[in-house]
This record gives C-alpha cells, structure tokens and sequence, in this order.
C-alpha cells in the first residue's frame, strides 16, 4: 500500500489558509505551479488530520464532488 500523501498547504489571495490533498504528483505539482506562478508560496505537507490540524479550506481533490466545487483561480 502506498502511503505517500499529496498535499499542499498556501494562503490564499482572501487570506484563507487552504490546504488541498490531490490524487497524485502530477496534480500536486500543476497546483504548485499555477499558484506560485499567482506570486503566492506553497507547501508540501507529509500529512494533515481534518480534526486535528487546522485550515480555513481543505478539499480532497482525489473526490470527483470536491474536483466539481472546487476552482483553484478563484482563491489565487
């Protein structure tokens, strides 16, 4: 079983502390790009417990209904 996570944390352009967990590097990475590209820093995170760590957003992009919600543009 593959244990590696994928997950990236940035401040969004609202201020809001978003944290995004996607299905593999490639999504990760292309995340990463656009939104340093926005002029905004990002991290890897190795985890992140929706009970115990905190985020304003946090969205699992391996879910099809989080991928349909979510728009990365509109909080860069």
């Amino acid at each position: 079983m593959n244990d590696k996570r994928y997950i990236l944390s940035f401040k969004a352009a609202n201020g809001f502390h978003v944290v995004l967990e996607y299905r593999g590097p490639e999504e990760l990475e292309a995340a990463q790009k656009k939104i340093e590209d926005a002029g905004l820093t990002c991290e890897h995170l190795k985890n992140y417990n929706v009970r115990f760590d905190q985020a304003d957003l946090f969205m699992d992009m391996r879910s099809p209904e989080c991928i349909a919600q979510f728009d990365l543009d509109d909080w860069i």
